[in-house]
């Protein structure tokens, strides 16, 4: 198999995934609807390798928290499942244990002493540039995982970037050259620039429109709940506070384990104190409201982001339906989910600007293309000269964005003369050109950059080696993979 790899020829750009400690720290979001015992947790299996309920978990949780930050925080798991997120953790959770599997089968093993010397290479177990087992085990323990786990899964990753770096290869010459020929490429540019006519639209237009796309025009989803805040008394005395600090000290370090002075901690003492003393208060209001001895506030067409629960805890209730004491800046929160309120389809005066607006979008571009696509056929252009693919801010009336997004198109269209509509999101005109000159290798530029033509060259070799590795062990292995669960 490792001498298939190595003298396979095709290569393209992509990436394999493999996280080595990425885990550490993210937050955990839920893979699945699934409970299972001690003998029940294994969900699938490569040969002798399981892949384990909390394998795909893991995994979910790190493709969650990234899309998550690529969207801005407003991702939620109801969005994943239609992004088919719980698809790709297990697909990626097999893929990794085919990939152990195959260490396995050629007889590749992380050894204890590589084990422990990437775990006290890790910054964050170090204190003055040493590792620190106390920082170490304290560390995990904040994030819920003991070291026997921490240690199993980091041997596994490490397994994984064994077998890939088994198959790498660094790239040749003419490879580097190709990929410094793709980077520095020059096209010798005639542009012409179009605005967008103005276009208007009827009554009649946009009801039509309307009925057409009304799918299109929902109410968002949104929920009924009940809350209740427990308002704490906040009145503490000074041997109040000092006592309680003076028992729990050691819940308030610094990221070097030292104990810091009351004084520099007092507010989140004073917090600790409230919470402590009021808890008993919040579980009997909790008993109360459920048998409804009190009532809930009522909240309608409440959304994630609302002015009566803070959105991490919408979030979390929105899981459980249910939200038990919870401590906060107002005091313990409790609260309930009363009815969901799924999307509907708005009646036409409430989607009529949403539809007027889409439908003058539409009739732009339209009469923009065709604009377009006649001067096309006489346009010269203005010679803006030698233009490569890094030169945005060379192109006069647009912005970077727009530069960036119109070389883009150049640089991979098919043919000599074209236009592009820009900006991409809402045309408002449309650049055409025309490549009349091209320039290949720029040789002063590949040797300036020859470092990061290299690292390029070898990236994209050792990815398409990466992607045609788990090809090849998927027809290995095609008759050992057993997966026991439905998506």
């Amino acid at each position: 198999m490792i001498t298939w790899m190595q003298t396979h020829k095709k290569w393209l750009i992509i990436t394999i995934w493999i996280a080595t400690i990425a885990f550490v720290g993210a937050g955990f979001v839920g893979w699945g609807a699934y409970s299972y015992g001690k003998k029940q947790d294994e969900i699938a299996r490569v040969k002798d390798t399981p892949v384990k309920v909390k394998d795909v978990q893991d995994i979910y949780s790190e493709l969650f928290n990234r899309l998550n930050q690529q969207m801005g925080g407003k991702l939620d798991e109801a969005t994943a499942k239609k992004l088919g997120l719980e698809r790709a953790a297990l697909t990626e959770a097999i893929r990794r244990a085919m990939l152990i599997q195959f260490a396995k089968d050629n007889g590749l093993y992380i050894t204890d002493e590589e084990l422990a010397q990437t775990i006290i290479s890790i910054p964050a177990f170090q204190k003055n540039g040493k590792f620190d087992k106390t920082i170490y085990k304290k560390y995990l323990k904040s994030i819920g995982m003991t070291p026997k786990e921490f240690e199993s899964k980091l041997r596994k990753n490490l397994l994984i970037q064994k077998v890939v770096q088994a198959v790498s290869l660094p790239s040749t010459k003419t490879t580097q050259k190709t990929m410094a020929s793709f980077m520095f490429m020059e096209d010798k540019l005639s542009i012409k620039t179009i605005n967008a006519p103005k276009v208007s639209v009827t009554e009649d237009e946009i009801k039509t429109f309307w009925e057409k796309n009304k799918n299109n025009y929902k109410s968002i989803l949104s929920y009924t709940i009940g809350y209740y805040y427990v308002i704490p008394d906040t009145n503490l005395t000074e041997a109040e506070i000092s006592n309680y600090y003076d028992e729990h000290k050691t819940n308030y370090t610094d990221a070097n384990g030292k104990i810091l002075p009351l004084e520099d901690v007092k507010e989140e003492v004073k917090r600790d104190l409230i919470a402590k003393k009021t808890k008993k208060e919040a579980i009997l209001t909790m008993k109360k409201l459920k048998n409804d001895q009190l009532k809930f506030n009522i909240a309608q067409n409440v959304t994630l982001n609302n002015p009566y629960i803070p959105a991490d805890l919408m979030k979390k209730l929105i899981k459980t339906k249910f939200l038990k004491p919870v401590f906060t800046k107002k005091g313990w929160l409790i609260a309930t989910i009363i009815k969901i309120n799924q999307p509907t389809v708005l009646p036409y005066e409430k989607a009529k600007e949403f539809a007027k607006a889409d439908l003058i979008k539409e009739k732009t571009i339209k009469a923009l293309i065709k604009i377009a696509k006649e001067e096309l056929k006489t346009f010269k252009g203005k010679n803006i000269g030698f233009i490569g693919r890094s030169d945005a801010v060379k192109l006069k009336g647009m912005d970077v964005n727009e530069a960036i997004t119109f070389l883009t198109y150049v640089f991979s269209y098919q043919t000599p003369k074209g236009f592009v509509l820009l900006p991409q999101n809402n045309p408002t005109k449309a650049v055409l050109f025309n490549i009349t000159e091209q320039k290949l290798l720029d040789t002063k530029k590949y040797e300036k950059y020859n470092k990061l033509v290299v690292s390029l060259a070898d990236k994209t070799k050792s990815d398409q080696l990466n992607i045609n590795l788990i090809k090849q062990l998927q027809k290995l292995y095609e008759a050992d993979i057993k997966i026991y669960i439905k998506l």
